[in-house]
Parts: C-alpha cells; structure tokens; sequence
C-alpha cells in the first residue's frame, strides 16, 4: 500500500518547488557543480627582510598533492598530517623544493634554504630563504613543483620588493618567468 502512495505523489513530487528553484534547475545545478574543473595553483608571497639579508618566500600547497608527489619519490607513503610527520619528512621536503625551485637574483643564481612547513586546514604552509646581499633588482625563477604530476599545475609567486609588487607566473609551458624592479 506504501508503494502506491508513494507512485501516486510521484508526478507532484517532480514539480515541488524549493524555495525560488524549481527541481529542474536544481538538477542542473547539481550537474554543473559535479562537472566543475579542478584548478592546480600553488600561490607564494616574497619579500626582502633586510635584517637578515634574505628573500623570504611563503608558499602554500594542498597537502595531498605534496604527499602524493613526495610518497612517489621517497618510494613510500607519505603522511604531512601526523604529529611528528612535518619534523621527520623535513630532509624529503626540503630536497624537493631545492629540486624544483631555481632562483637566480640579479643575474646569480642563488640555493634556497628550506626552513620549514606547518599545516593549516588542508594546505601545508612551507617557509623558504633566499640569502642575498641587498634588494634585488631582478629575480628570475624556475618553479616547478608538482608539474610532474599535474599538467595544469600552475605556481604563481607575488613579490613585494623597493615597493613593488609583481607577480611571476609559471606554467608547463613557461617554468622560467622572471621580473625587474
């Protein structure tokens, strides 16, 4: 008896309203947002710290990403999110971004030094130095990380320096992008 009360409210079921959407226009809804595309950016803030002679990077990751990027090279399962794990997987960290990231500052090409990371919400917050004399007045970088596992992986890097602020971009198919100040 259940089942035909049920097939009987069928039709008017189907046209209920909700609020000012009705079904039809809530199932395209639905449609559009299942097939939206995922976006690939990894986005990083410089700065020159004068006092202690360095550019320092801020960069920002989703935690997956880095786990599974690192879990292939380390050739084991990597987990950031452990207490512990960040402080253990600093050396695999650290040696991934020296490998992905080129920085050359005023036409010298300069090795980074990895700092550290610490995880907020679902992106792991990474702290790198540049040491350099005095502010620059060209950067240029190769930044690549995680273009090996996505194609559209993108890395853009804002940089305040004598004032400004500019913005590098790198692509797969640009991973050199570089700016005067």
């Amino acid at each position: 008896m259940k089942y035909i009360f049920l097939f009987l409210l069928m039709p008017f079921l189907s046209q209920a309203s909700y609020g000012n959407h009705d079904a039809d226009e809530l199932r395209f809804r639905e449609s559009v947002t299942n097939t939206a595309h995922k976006y690939y950016l990894s986005v990083s803030n410089v700065k020159y710290n004068s006092k202690v002679g360095a550019l320092q990077m801020t960069s920002r990751f989703f935690i997956d990403d880095l786990e599974d990027v690192l879990s292939a090279r380390a050739d084991k399962s990597v987990v950031l999110t452990e207490k512990g794990s960040l402080e253990i997987h600093k050396s695999l960290i650290g040696d991934y971004f020296k490998s992905r990231l080129r920085v050359k500052v005023d036409g010298e090409l300069i090795l980074i030094e990895y700092l550290g990371a610490e995880v907020e919400n679902d992106q792991l917050v990474l702290y790198i130095e540049i040491p350099v004399n005095q502010e620059p007045s060209e950067i240029e970088m190769r930044f690549t990380a995680l273009m090996e596992l996505f194609e559209d992986q993108k890395n853009m890097v804002h940089l305040k320096i004598k004032g400004e602020r500019k913005t590098l971009l790198m692509i797969a198919k640009k991973k050199i992008d570089s700016v005067k100040f």
